[in-house]
């Protein structure tokens, strides 16, 4: 049986081992908040410059779509119906010869996204024939790429909500695709809640995008 000076002494160890987890603990968690501040101000700073109005924007070969949840009859969610919005006033102004939707593809009415977005835009007047699908965008790189890859496209103006604007124009720059942004202005009311859990995603979504262009 230990004495009591023993005891003690264990006890100042474990209180020492303890004190050392915490401070490592929030060391680290200083270092990741801070890292992750950098992505962010770093994918913000290096879009800015090529965010602009509908107006502003200079003209390209294509507005890029990227898909977003859909309604099980087909119809887009709202914020994807924002994003289809400011592309066909885009369209409208004769910024791009073509419109390019990107999102998961076929797979049913409630899940086709390319063909919820198609048919949005041709029933608001947009062409079939100025309209290129690309059915397996499934993440906002892969939309980018297949873009510039596939569909032969040099320039882009990527449309879509204001919180993800920037990660495409950092990414598409990136790809080698000249790549401008036009943010879609909300056109419906978004609790607050939405708002967070979106901006929430993005801050992840950044890091990645990060991850992506820079290992």
């Amino acid at each position: 049986m230990k004495n009591p000076d023993e005891l003690a002494e264990t006890a100042a160890r474990r209180r020492r081992r303890r004190r050392l987890v915490v401070r490592a603990a929030l060391v680290a968690t200083l270092l990741l908040a801070a890292v992750t501040w950098l992505v962010q101000h770093h994918v913000v700073a290096t879009a800015a410059p090529f965010v602009r109005s509908v107006g502003a924007v200079p003209t390209a070969d294509c507005i890029l779509v990227p898909g977003a949840r859909i309604h099980p009859d087909g119809t887009p969610y709202a914020m994807l119906e924002d994003r289809l919005a400011v592309a066909l006033e885009l369209f409208r102004h004769g910024k791009a010869p073509r419109v390019v939707v990107s999102g998961r593809g076929g797979g049913g009415l409630g899940r086709d996204e390319v063909g919820a977005m198609r048919r949005w835009l041709e029933q608001r007047g947009v062409p079939g024939d100025r309209i290129r699908d690309d059915g397996r965008g499934l993440r906002t790189i892969d939309s980018l790429r297949n873009c510039r890859r596939e569909l032969g496209m040099t320039s882009a103006i990527v449309a879509s909500n204001d919180f993800h604007v920037p990660r495409m124009v950092f990414l598409g720059r990136h790809l080698g695709l000249e790549t401008y942004g036009v943010e879609a202005p909300p056109l419906h009311a978004y609790s607050t809640s939405v708002l967070w859990r979106n901006r929430g995603r993005e801050v992840l979504a950044r890091v990645r995008a990060c991850l992506d262009v820079y290992w």
